[in-house]
């Protein structure tokens, strides 16, 4: 069964029985428990179910409703995103200070996150991210304030811009929608890229976190040059000619 079948099939289950238990959904679904916990903390984040301890319950009101966009993303390139939030994951270092943008991948290196040991100062913009995190007492939080794109669940605009560019942080992992060797790294909205660019500007270290789907692809904001990265992290599904060029020609590390 697919990721995102087994997690229709579970909204299906919760809808017909209001609430069901871990166990029960291993033994329906033919999944480990760690994969039904995993499934219940997404299906939590995007409003459709309220966990309890040992399962869950429907959630009547969906209050958090992400956008169509976001939902039809989760699945794709999953594993390769979650390959991609592992090698991030061994980049930090405890104690850091990082910032993490809105978006899928971000998103699995939160999860990572959440559930490991480390002492960490966290800025986001995102607010799947912010929940997801605030789980975890040994994470200090700072949410970017500012509009809230009802599509991305992220804030933007220029109270974002103008809080984060008064933050300095170790380092900033960041998502793109394209990856160009011309023309850098960009993305389909014009407040999301300025909140990007902020964050860049605002960091040490800069990383980029993005699956084989996002290379050679230009949209119309661009958010940074490659010159302004430090480390690209990507998965084994990337030509690796083209990795070899931006190494070349940027002296980028990709990871």
């Amino acid at each position: 069964m697919l990721v995102g079948q087994r997690r229709n099939r579970i909204i299906e289950l919760l809808k017909e029985n209001h609430s069901i238990s871990v166990s029960d959904l291993c033994e329906i679904l033919e999944a480990s428990e760690a994969t039904i916990r995993r499934d219940l903390s997404i299906l939590e984040n995007s409003g459709k179910l309220e966990r309890t301890h040992g399962g869950a319950i429907y959630n009547e009101s969906n209050r958090i409703n992400i956008e169509d966009v976001l939902s039809s993303r989760e699945g794709k390139f999953l594993f390769e995103k979650q390959a991609i939030a592992k090698k991030a994951f061994d980049l930090l270092e405890n104690h850091d200070t990082i910032v993490l943008d809105a978006g899928t991948t971000t998103y699995e290196l939160a999860y990572l996150i959440g559930q490991s040991n480390l002492q960490l100062t966290i800025v986001t913009n995102s607010m799947i991210v912010f929940k997801e995190l605030a789980k975890n007492p040994n994470v200090e939080l700072i949410i970017l304030g500012g509009k809230v794109r009802t599509n991305t669940l992220a804030s933007v605009g220029s109270a974002a811009v103008e809080l984060m560019q008064r933050l300095f942080v170790d380092k900033a992992f960041l998502g793109t929608n394209g990856i160009s060797l011309n023309e850098g790294f960009t993305t389909t909205d014009m407040d999301e890229a300025g909140i990007k660019r902020a964050m860049i500007q605002s960091s040490k270290q800069r990383i980029i976190l993005a699956d084989n789907s996002k290379f050679n692809k230009v949209y119309i904001n661009q958010f940074a040059p490659v010159s302004m990265v430090d480390i690209i992290v990507t998965d084994n599904q990337t030509n690796k000619e083209l990795l070899n060029e931006f190494i070349e020609r940027y002296d980028i590390k990709v990871i």
